[in-house]
């Protein structure tokens, strides 16, 4: 039950679909993280159904694109963006920890966000446009959001994070060891559906998804001095944004 009780809790909190509240108990958002990758498969399902309709209607590249661009963010209401763009923000303060860390709580979007956030959507959506539409290639598009939260599923659950308030950190002493393996166990069944889909394609956007992880929490300690729940969304955004374009590179690179 309280397995329900955590999938009610991350549609409710990482995407902009309906869902019960659930009171925010420990044992009820247990599980919480390690039900994000279900939200993944869910805009998968959407941007496979997105591609029927491309090809019923013979929607040309960019119309499918700018499609596959926002479908991710109508059905999560941007909330890892709003992670990413706060993250842009602080980084590029290059001020003191202390300072970023508040500037991550700042609500207000500054100048670099905005940049970010542009430069960000218009490199998924170049990227998007040379995606062939065939139904592969949609399905290793989807795996891309299942892999991304799986990966942060496994960060939030069995990696350190900044200690004191804030988000992830409830969420991280919410679970233990046990739930950090279903994290894991997460991480495996989408690079084995990765692989299986496109095994050169899968492997290396596999191995690239988890060298980001290791990169962001690496400049999270060095820039913020922990984890956070906006530098998760970075990560989660940045992880997604290489898998993407090394799928379109190993595309091109094949077709030469």
């Amino acid at each position: 039950m309280n397995f329900i009780y955590s999938l009610f809790a991350a549609f409710s909190m990482f995407s902009a679909l309906p869902a019960p509240q659930v009171p925010w108990e420990k044992e009820k958002i247990r599980y919480m993280l390690v039900a994000m990758p279900l939200i993944g498969a869910v805009i998968g399902v959407v941007e496979w159904l997105w591609l029927q309709i491309c090809t019923w209607l013979s929607l040309g590249t960019i119309l499918s694109a700018v499609g596959f661009t926002l479908i991710p963010i109508l059905l999560t209401g941007g909330i890892h963006l709003d992670g990413f763009m706060d993250t842009v923000d602080a980084l590029k303060s290059h001020a003191a920890p202390e300072k970023k860390r508040a500037i991550l709580k700042d609500p207000h979007a500054g100048a670099f966000a905005s940049i970010g956030l542009g430069a960000y959507l218009l490199a998924y959506f170049g990227l998007c446009a040379q995606l062939p539409l065939t139904n592969r290639t949609v399905l290793l598009l989807a795996l891309i959001h299942v892999m991304s939260r799986s990966l942060s599923a496994v960060s939030g659950t069995l990696l350190p994070v900044r200690p004191g308030e804030g988000t992830l950190n409830f969420f991280h002493q919410a679970t233990d060891k046990s739930v950090g393996l279903l994290a894991v166990g997460w991480v495996v069944l989408s690079a084995m559906l990765l692989i299986l889909a496109w095994p050169l394609a899968g492997l290396v956007m596999t191995l690239a998804a988890v060298l980001a992880l290791l990169l962001v929490r690496r400049m999270a300690m060095k820039e913020f001095e922990g984890m956070s729940g906006d530098i998760a969304g970075f990560q989660l955004q940045a992880a997604e944004l290489v898998m993407l374009a090394l799928l379109v590179l190993t595309e091109r690179i094949l077709a030469l």
